[in-house]
């Protein structure tokens, strides 16, 4: 497990993040479960690991022209990723990011533990 941290909105409290991939059990397909923690909140984005290799096109993406990676679901909704404002922002829902049902604003780092993690869980299978 890997942390990160998030800041409060309007606060100088910085929040952990905790950041773990595991392989998911029973599958047809191998699916690997991303979680990102917080003190109050969980999110799990299930993909293929060949879907997590797209991880690497997230901090590419330009906001300002509405681009972002659709990356895994989670209970079945599009999860989108895309980098503005040296932040990482993960919005779920099925009609894009701009119409999310719910959304994270995380440190930058983050992305990058994600991709070690997945990486981490890509070779203890192989």
């Amino acid at each position: 497990m890997i942390g990160g941290a998030i800041r409060g909105m309007g606060t100088a409290r910085v929040e952990r993040v905790a950041v773990r991939a595991e392989t998911q059990e029973g599958e047809r397909e191998a699916i690997v479960v991303v979680t990102l923690e917080g003190t109050s909140w969980q999110l799990n984005v299930r993909a293929s690991p060949s879907d997590w290799e797209r991880l690497s096109n997230v901090p590419g993406t330009d906001w300002r022209r509405r681009e972002a990676v659709r990356l895994g679901t989670l209970e079945g909704s599009a999860v989108w990723w895309h980098v503005s404002d040296d932040a990482l922002h993960i919005s779920v829902g099925d009609h894009g990011p701009e119409s999310s049902d719910f959304g994270l604003v995380l440190p930058l780092s983050v992305l990058r533990q994600v991709r070690d993690e997945v990486a981490n869980v890509d070779e203890s299978c192989g």
